[in-house]
């Protein structure tokens, strides 16, 4: 794993998308451990390090497609992790209701993700933890969530996130709800302004230092 900054980790073995690690009051969480067929790395890679961030005791997923979740059936069962998913993606993951669009509903297809044994579902902001804060972020997916520890901010695809740290709305064909995502850019934008957000760590693309607007 690569230190981003303290007790805060980037992943080096999840596959598909950025996973990270956090360590938070005595709690150990994976945001976004990725791909199934990068299941076996990471959970090397999380027991190579507990003996410095202790065993995982939660699994962050910012929203359901299988890039980011497909691994997280297999870790929740072998770990014993609790899974926090925000509850309209949770809804979809479930397969209650399908993706809202046509290219959701084929990219489902293609990267099928299986809903865990058991999930915390989150609707609107609150602390997970001590140290550790969600609120929603849709547009990307309608149950999109964002987790905030101190003042490193985990966008999964809310945002498109530039080396530099700036943000854009992500890619228009992969949106839910391209209004809602422009909407959730804004309020993002609005937090970074704000100086509370120092590192922002996207699901594609490395982590940066995030810019302000002038």
């Amino acid at each position: 794993m690569r230190t981003i900054t303290e007790n805060c980790y980037q992943l080096q073995r999840s596959k598909g998308a950025n996973g990270y690690l956090i360590r938070a009051a005595g709690h150990t969480a994976v945001v976004d451990p990725g791909l199934a067929n990068g299941h076996d790395a990471v959970l090397r890679e999380l027991r190579d390090a507990a003996p410095v961030v202790g065993p995982v005791t939660h699994i962050l997923l910012t929203h359901y497609d299988g890039d980011h979740t497909q691994s997280v059936r297999r870790l929740q069962r072998e770990l014993g992790a609790t899974v926090w998913l925000g509850v309209a993606d949770a809804a979809i993951l479930r397969r209650d209701v399908p993706p809202p669009t046509r290219v959701r509903r084929v990219l489902f297809r293609l990267i099928p993700a299986s809903f865990p044994g058991s999930v915390t579902e989150l609707d609107g902001e609150r602390e997970l933890f001590e140290g550790v804060t969600t609120f929603p972020t849709p547009g990307h997916t309608p149950g999109h969530v964002a987790y905030r520890f101190g003042d490193v901010l985990f966008s999964g695809d809310a945002v498109r996130v530039d080396r530099d740290g700036g943000i854009k709305r992500f890619f228009s064909a992969l949106n839910s709800d391209n209004m809602v995502a422009a909407r959730t850019t804004a309020e993002l934008q609005r937090r970074i302004d704000s100086g509370s957000v120092r590192w922002i760590c996207p699901g594609h693309n490395p982590p940066a230092q995030v810019r302000s607007q002038p």
